[in-house]
């Protein structure tokens, strides 16, 4: 049964006989290298599934770009060059490298983009070199596409794969205008899918909103119909939110699908194109190939409360996930068939029913997994302890502030203290929480950083954040959606209208990140956060803050400064008023939670004791909270 079938779609009408078709499925430059797409992992199977399709092909040409830039700079430029402009896609570098295999040379040294990139303290030195062999690469991969004798080419494009993506496009229409180019994923939501599709008539087909639901039909469609002629519009309306074009060459948009594909309808995804292809390739042995698995598309968290900076999940926010039985006999059939440990869900949250299910069951398989999970932060210890007990080595969580306050206008429903929480428990079960802290939301003031910064040196043992950003504004956020929340629209992101050679609105369709008037911390006060915090990474490696239970006693051992301190506490109400702040408490709290474990004593006397810890950073003040910093304990 296809999606379009399952979904109780219009059936498109047969016109015998159909042709077979040969079809690849292309993840340009600059998708991840270590994991293959799921875009493509998972389209390839649906195409299969269909009778008239002879043979599908997954092409991982961004692990071949690779390959291509390390053969021809003797291997000088590899595959942490590479990782460099995937992890600054604000930047549009990547989009930048292609683009004269798109629209012709010029010196990119000296170049509008590079003037303005560097100005503002980029490293294009590696990447000037990728700009002058992209043209290449992309004529090779044309030529090799059109040998294969491939009917329809179909490309997946997020962040900086438009215009590898349309450079491609362009060079095989340039050599065989019969071959059927289609462009789907992230970057052709909504107005985007359409933008592209106008602006750019090397793409046949853009499909905006999830493949699985429009795939089928439009294969069937193009099966039905004689090369180099038009299929019929009637059938072409009926494809949802597909665009295509009349008999005049102008853009039709179908109306995206108000429903989203249902979990039980994405087929299994088949991810032996990468592995056969990472295998080969010479530029990565410094790269760690993982597994990528689909447990839920969406997420729960957005459905109710948006986060106001984030757009990841564009008009495709309903949550669904996959059953347990179903992930772990995904997961058994990928490590057996490709020999791999590392696992990544690809999940922008976690389904808190894996908690209850998932987790305990590969818990007990005899495994030695390494899972990665996107999570909430608010998980208590217990929950962490399950995650780590099914293998899970590391989460993102999506801390971004230990502020409250700034956790409020960024809506995450968490607070400050209990980041602090989850970064102290994850160090004490051992899964690494990777995260980003960020600044610039209107209503942020320097209060909320001047207490947070000044406590930063008792976190030094903690995982820091891997970087400190200002917020961006993003397409389908809430904050590009109302104005009213601070940040003014100030037009596409300036770099890539030095990219795209397309009047201002026109990139602005196309665009993913704009460009606003800077909120919430000026400059200097961002400067004194980012010092702050390079310091917590600079004196990261090797501290400790640990207490260790001796029978009624606590021994706190800290280790977070070059002179060493330990000590031992024995006072019945001093170790309960320690234990009493490890889920992170008011005084008011403390005080209930002491009496009712039979000590005596006032809210005085207990803020008092907490300041005196506060002061030697056995304790993180927040929002009224306090919170013990010591790892080790398993308290609840």
């Amino acid at each position: 049964m296809t999606t379009a079938e399952f979904l109780g779609l219009p059936p498109i009408p047969s016109r015998a006989p159909l042709r077979t078709l040969r079809v690849a499925l292309v993840c340009m430059p600059w998708a991840s290298l270590d994991m293959p797409s799921m875009a493509i992992s998972t389209l390839a199977p649906v195409a299969r599934s269909l009778d008239f399709v002879e043979a599908v092909d997954t092409v991982y040409a961004n692990i071949r770009w690779a390959d291509h830039v390390h053969e021809r700079t003797g291997g000088r430029i590899g595959s942490a060059d590479y990782r460099r402009i995937v992890d600054g896609y604000y930047v549009a570098t990547g989009e930048w490298v292609f683009s004269p295999a798109l629209y012709g040379f010029e010196e990119p040294v000296g170049s509008p983009f590079h003037t303005a990139a560097t100005s503002g303290g980029a490293d294009l030195a590696a990447a000037a070199e990728m700009y002058r062999l992209s043209a290449g690469f992309v004529d090779r991969l044309a030529d090799e596409l059109v040998a294969g004798g491939y009917d329809i080419v179909g490309m997946t494009s997020t962040f900086d794969q438009n215009m590898p993506s349309l450079a491609l496009a362009r060079a095989l229409k340039e050599r065989a205008p019969d071959v059927i180019t289609v462009m789907g994923g992230a970057n052709c939501d909504d107005v985007q899918g359409t933008a592209l599709h106008r602006n750019f008539g090397c793409l046949d087909y853009v499909v905006r909103g999830e493949g699985e639901l429009v795939l089928p039909t439009l294969l069937r469609v193009l099966a039905a119909t004689v090369p180099g002629q038009h299929p019929p519009a009637p059938e072409l309306s009926a494809i949802p939110g597909v665009c295509w074009r009349d008999a005049d060459g102008a853009t039709t948009a179908n109306p995206q699908p108000r429903s989203v594909v249902p979990v039980d309808a994405i087929p299994e995804a088949d991810l032996s194109g990468y592995f056969d292809t990472f295998t080969a390739a010479r530029s990565v042995a410094d790269v760690e190939p993982k597994i990528q698995i689909e447990g839920g598309r969406g997420c729960w968290w957005g459905a109710k409360h948006h986060c106001t900076f984030c757009g990841l999940n564009g008009s495709l926010m309903a949550f669904r996930a996959k059953s347990s039985d179903r992930v772990l006999k995904e997961m058994e059939n990928a490590v057996r068939r490709h020999q791999m440990l590392d696992v990544v869900f690809a999940d922008n949250i976690m389904d808190m029913g894996y908690l209850r299910e998932l987790l305990p069951r590969l818990a007990e398989q005899p495994w030695d997994l390494r899972l990665f999970f996107e999570i909430k932060s608010n998980l208590g210890m217990r929950q962490l302890k399950v995650l780590a007990d099914a293998g899970v080595a590391q989460v993102q969580p999506g801390i971004e502030s230990l502020s409250t306050h700034v956790l409020d206008l960024m809506r995450k429903g968490v607070t400050g203290w209990q980041n602090v929480r989850l970064l102290r428990d994850c160090r004490t079960v051992a899964v690494f929480p990777g995260w980003n802290l960020l600044y610039g939301f209107p209503g942020e003031t320097e209060s909320d950083y001047d207490e947070i910064i000044e406590q930063m040196p008792g976190l030094w043992h903690l995982t820091p954040p891997e970087g400190v950003y200002r917020a961006v504004l993003t397409r389908f956020s809430p904050f590009y959606d109302d104005a009213s929340l601070g940040l003014e629209n100030l037009g596409p992101s300036g770099l890539l209208k030095k990219v795209y050679r397309l009047p201002a609105e026109e990139v602005a369709d196309i665009s993913y990140i704009f460009e606003s008037e800077p909120a919430g911390l000026g400059e200097p006060a961002a400067q004194r956060l980012r010092a702050a915090v390079d310091t917590w990474r600079d004196n990261h490696q090797g501290r400790r803050l640990v207490a260790v239970t001796e029978g009624d006693a606590l021994r706190v051992v800290d280790e977070r400064t070059t002179a060493p301190t330990e000590e031992r506490i024995t006072d019945p109400l001093l170790v309960a008023t320690l234990l009493a702040t490890w889920k992170g408490r008011s005084p008011a709290g403390v005080l209930r939670e002491v009496t009712a474990r039979g000590h005596r004593t006032t809210e005085d006397q207990v803020t008092e004791v907490l300041e005196e810890w506060r002061e030697r950073r056995w304790l993180f003040r927040e929002g009224g909270r306090y919170v013990a910093l010591p790892t080790g304990l398993d308290h609840e």
